[in-house]
């Protein structure tokens, strides 16, 4: 029994959308905002340019090959090493482990403002609760997905309309810290990025895939970064980089600096939905990258058992779910999201340069293809894989080792794997 194809246009984009916007707006612009000033807009057109150029190589990939194991297919199709494939979507999938538990942190963070519980709990709670709703299937999941994100979509745009008066107030240029404060928040906040590539592992969910894929990913994250852009300009209009940096909920503390500490609890609200959105399909595109490798004998087979009624693969949820809960214990949100941002940029990389090496390949034949083209030279895809490796010097010795310690574990995983088999 597969996976189900309900998956159309409109609500695939609103599932890039939801993961998008539920993050960093809502958890991150607090600590960006403190290292870059009132430049932490750059920081988000920065980071907003650096994903154009990713998003771009996805969108063309993913009108080739739409399994679930997207990014290791691409870079074993690529490369001709499955090794290497499996090795890069082991690090997705590590990436989908921590986003889902780094959201549900700063969701327990918004909660506790109102219901003061122990942010450990009201996080595992969350990810259980989540992990339920995946196993109800796809097409459920899209609709609660779709009603959530247009409530998020609602707080960021009250945000942006708060801050008009205050357009002007500030001066959006001063950069207490210099340009590198704005290059390390834009290393912080590209976790609030994520998620434009993580429609991908939807494909076999998702209705002519090869053909609604690229648009529906392009179209979320040009949504994103236009609102991300505008909530920053706001959010230091309204308050200052250290009165943003202060708090754990930063965008309830504008709009009630704005307007009213009721419409600042309304946003804290909107934030919790928004949070939701980012969890739930952190989770289920996780769950969907391991039942993708399954599929290329690259992670047991017993992640390939679906609900005949639901198609969900239940093994695979369960097993993200664990995963996630685990890595709630690390509690310092920035530490854990730059980590996983490091990995993010460590598969951008990888993503880049697999579609340089695809676009020598004759019977490499994507039906969207990248603009801005030497003849057959990907000109974005090679400023992608460039802006990618420059982010990854923006990252300590601390955020490497992370990285290296997960490729030591999936090369591990690969080895077991293998050997059992033979």
């Amino acid at each position: 029994m597969g996976l189900h194809k309900t998956l159309g246009f409109f609500s695939l984009t609103m599932y890039g959308v939801g993961i998008i916007v539920g993050a960093g707006i809502y958890a991150l612009i607090g600590e960006a905002s403190g290292m870059a000033g009132y430049g932490v807009w750059l920081s988000f057109l920065l980071g907003a340019i650096i994903a154009a150029f990713t998003a771009l190589s996805y969108a063309e990939l993913s009108s080739a090959f739409t399994e679930c194991s997207a990014e290791a297919n691409y870079v074993g199709m690529a490369s001709g090493k499955n090794w290497l494939g499996f090795l890069v979507g082991w690090l997705v999938v590590a990436v989908g482990f921590v986003a889902a538990a780094v959201v549900s942190l700063g969701f327990a963070g918004y909660f506790a403002t109102i219901f003061p519980l122990p942010m450990l709990i009201i996080a595992i709670a969350l990810i259980i609760i989540l992990s339920m709703v995946d196993l109800i299937g796809i097409d459920v999941s899209a609709k609660i997905n779709i009603a959530f994100t247009i409530v998020s979509l609602i707080g960021i745009i009250i945000v942006i309309a708060l801050g008009i008066p205050y357009l002007g107030s500030a001066d959006y240029f001063a950069l207490d810290n210099g340009f590198n404060g704005v290059l390390g928040a834009t290393a912080l906040i590209f976790f609030a990025y994520l998620g434009f590539e993580a429609i991908v592992k939807l494909g076999e969910e998702t209705r002519h895939a090869k053909k609604i894929m690229p648009k529906a990913l392009l179209a979320s994250i040009a949504i994103s970064s236009v609102l991300y852009v505008l909530l920053a300009l706001s959010a230091v209009s309204i308050l200052s980089p250290e009165q943003l940096g202060a708090t754990k909920a930063p965008l309830a503390e504008v709009a009630a600096a704005a307007g009213t500490p009721e419409l600042g609890m309304l946003l804290t609200i909107i934030a919790l939905f928004a949070m939701v959105t980012t969890v739930l399909v952190s989770l289920i595109v996780t769950s969907r990258l391991l039942y993708g490798l399954a599929e290329k004998h690259e992670l047991p087979l017993i992640f390939l058992r679906t609900s005949k009624k639901t198609g969900a693969p239940y093994i695979a949820v369960f097993v993200t779910m664990i995963a996630a809960i685990l890595m709630c214990f690390f509690s310092e949100i920035a530490i854990i999201a730059k980590a996983t941002t490091f990995m993010v940029f460590v598969t951008f990389l990888a993503v880049n340069v697999s579609l340089i090496m695809l676009r020598r390949k004759k019977n490499y034949r994507p039906e969207f293809r990248v603009p801005l083209n030497i003849k057959n030279f990907p000109v974005i895809a090679f400023f992608g894989a460039i802006s990618s490796a420059f982010m990854l010097t923006r990252y300590s010795y601390f955020e490497w080792a992370i990285a290296v310690v997960f490729v030591i574990i999936g090369i591990a995983v690969y080895k077991i794997e293998k050997t059992r088999i033979k």
